[in-house]
């Protein structure tokens, strides 16, 4: 790869994280409560953009959808095994019932029981910090404000992710 196309690649990328915070306003709106907040962001670098996976380019209506299906399949062995209507029609709800189903019949490829599940309304936090898991320290801001107090493992996270990003292709 030339140093050029390196470049061009590196600029997509960031176009790409930077499209996901909105317009100039909304960006300079989201630092300034950061600040306030005291939350301290050091500076995603060429570096790290070189590192950042596929999926963390999505559009957020995308990266939500995936947030959701990454959760249901962590928790997909105990959602298979479940016969609570009222949890599995809120996931259905939230997610659809597609992505329930879809988590279900890959329950068996979740290792040691996955985790357990999570009411309906936490789906998309448990799928984000789930996703947030599998990056580099230096990118989970680009996620957001953690809201998840639970260390996941990353090859879990890895795997529900790539389960979820080709459940979405065939989709």
């Amino acid at each position: 790869m030339s140093a050029a196309h390196r470049r061009r690649a590196l600029a997509a990328v960031g176009r790409d994280l930077v499209a996901q915070e909105g317009g100039p306003g909304e960006r300079r709106a989201a630092e300034l409560l950061r600040s306030l907040a005291g939350v301290d962001r050091p500076p995603v670098g060429l570096d790290d953009l070189a590192t950042v996976p596929d999926w963390l380019r999505l559009p957020q209506a995308a990266l939500h959808t995936l947030a959701e299906r990454t959760a249901l399949l962590s928790m997909a062995p105990a959602l298979a095994g479940s016969i609570d209507g009222a949890l599995l029609g809120g996931h259905a709800k939230v997610a659809g019932e597609q992505a329930v189903d879809w988590a279900i019949g890959r329950a068996d490829k979740v290792p040691d029981g996955g985790l357990p599940p999570v009411e309906p309304q936490a789906l998309a936090t448990r799928g984000f910090a789930l996703m947030r898991a599998a990056l580099p320290e230096r990118l989970r801001q680009l996620l957001g404000p953690h809201r998840e107090d639970a260390d996941f493992a990353p090859a879990l996270a890895d795997l529900c992710i790539a389960e979820a990003m080709e459940g979405a292709r065939a989709a």
